[in-house]
């Protein structure tokens, strides 16, 4: 007989099963239709315990992004260690992290119906593009001084929002009858960033 589970990871499998059940609501009926309360109810649990966890569905968003973030800067920071890098080496990379994308597609749906509701989802995914940016210190301390660093990393963020943005219309919302093209044309993009 396994052991009884203690209060710290009872709390973690309430909050883990409450995440589940929201990212399956969300997926089934949309950010915007999907309530705090029916997230509760399909988790198994009171919609007071919901809030014991989360201040609002939009908080659980921002969980899911947080989530995702280690894997977005581990991707840029591979983007970062390119050395030399080329256009077919930085496509190649871009065809990677579309991978990332198609492995969490429903988190990617999720957050974009959020952004679009809920200011601090969309200041938290802000913060997010910016940390990832700052995250490529081999261009950003190649750069000759602060000024030019700041510019980096401006076209950084820039470039990366430029990534989400396609990625989202062609993996998410499967307008991909381009996609090769249009991660040619990112790639080149990006190389002209990294060969500063």
């Amino acid at each position: 007989m396994p052991a009884p589970m203690t209060r710290t990871e009872q709390k973690r499998a309430t909050r883990e099963e409450l995440v589940r059940a929201a990212r399956e609501l969300f997926v089934e009926q949309g950010y915007p239709a999907t309530s705090a309360e029916a997230i509760a109810r399909a988790a198994g649990v009171s919609r007071a315990t919901f809030y014991l966890h989360f201040r609002s569905k939009a908080e659980v968003v921002v969980g899911l992004m947080r989530d995702l973030e280690a894997g977005v800067a581990a991707d840029y920071r591979a983007l970062d260690a390119l050395v030399d890098p080329d256009l077919d080496a930085v496509t190649a990379w871009l065809h990677r992290h579309a991978e990332q994308w198609r492995r969490s597609r429903h988190e990617y749906a999720a957050m974009e119906q959020a952004l679009a509701n809920e200011p601090a989802v969309a200041d938290e995914w802000f913060a997010m593009v910016r940390r990832t940016a700052a995250s490529m210190t081999r261009l950003l301390d190649r750069q000759p001084d602060e000024a030019a660093r700041a510019q980096a990393r401006v076209h950084a963020v820039a470039l990366e929002m430029s990534v989400d943005r396609n990625f989202h219309f062609a993996i998410v919302r499967g307008h991909d009858e381009n996609f090769d093209a249009v991660v040619r044309a990112l790639a080149e993009q990006w190389l002209v960033l990294l060969g500063r």
